[in-house]
């Protein structure tokens, strides 16, 4: 094989890698989106950046998925019983609101539209009471 054949061989080769990675993070994230009980959530923790992502409703414990990321694993999962949220600042626009909770001690900001902060505070305040156990 010549230099010029081994060079389109690996170009394309690289193409056929680069192709799969993208469709493979356009699967999960159209999957991730789909899934009932899930929103658009943005998690900023101990001072770091934003990062993006979809966080989806579980039994007992909110998921958090990054966007940009080939992981079907939740990158954060919040139990419900240890999420406090203890303030809400002003609005990122007329759209979103950010608000900052308490998470196992760590500070943690989350950004989300509107309707999913209230569907979050419902979801909070319907857990079952903290307590003996009802025999």
């Amino acid at each position: 094989m010549t230099t010029t054949g081994i060079v389109w061989l690996v170009v394309a080769a690289v193409a056929v890698v680069v192709v799969t990675v993208v469709v493979l993070f356009q699967v999960r994230v159209h999957r991730l989106d789909r899934r009932v009980g899930s929103f658009e959530c943005a998690v900023k923790c101990g001072g770091k950046d934003w990062s993006g992502g979809v966080a989806v409703y579980g039994v007992g414990r909110v998921q958090w998925y990054r966007l940009v990321s080939l992981s079907l694993l939740p990158a954060r999962t919040f139990v419900r019983e240890r999420l406090e949220l203890s303030e809400r600042r002003g609005g990122l626009d007329e759209e979103f609101v950010e608000v900052r909770c308490r998470y196992e001690g760590e500070e943690v900001d989350l950004a989300m539209r509107r309707e999913s902060l209230a569907g979050l505070v419902s979801w909070l305040e319907a857990a079952p009471p903290r307590g003996e156990p009802l025999v």
